[in-house]
């Protein structure tokens, strides 16, 4: 982690400024993995830290999507931002199930989808 401490919620740090859009969303989904698995070994925050990167860079991505099929002569950047996506999505699936693998002594296991919806709709209040 570089020196730089967790954040007060005992999420590691992934970016210099959370206060930002990318910092928060980052936030909101550590911390419905954390909800969803329990506290994690130490072991695991690289692991977690990464997921949480990734899954920021598929919305930053996702935006940008939707911005080039609004423009009909893009489509070839809209199509290398689609490989990208799915290169991720993937990416991020990995990520996740070996933070399960890393949980499972913990006994924890609720559905993602609902607690990620939960964690955006409370950290948009």
């Amino acid at each position: 982690m570089g020196g730089r401490r967790r954040l007060p919620s005992g999420v590691p740090r992934a970016y210099r400024d959370h206060r930002r859009r990318a910092g928060v969303d980052y936030r909101v989904y550590v911390t419905a993995i954390i909800e969803r698995l329990g506290r994690l070994p130490t072991a695991a925050f690289p692991t977690l830290r990464e997921a949480g990167i990734v899954n920021g860079e598929l919305e930053r991505l996702h935006a940008e999507a939707e911005d080039l099929q609004e423009r009909p002569r893009r489509r070839r950047d809209l199509q290398r931002v689609q490989r990208r996506r799915i290169a991720l999505r993937s990416q991020l699936v990995a990520l996740e199930r070996r933070l399960e693998e890393l949980a499972a002594p913990n006994g924890h296991g609720q559905d993602l989808a609902s607690l990620v919806t939960a964690a955006h709709k409370d950290a948009k209040r």
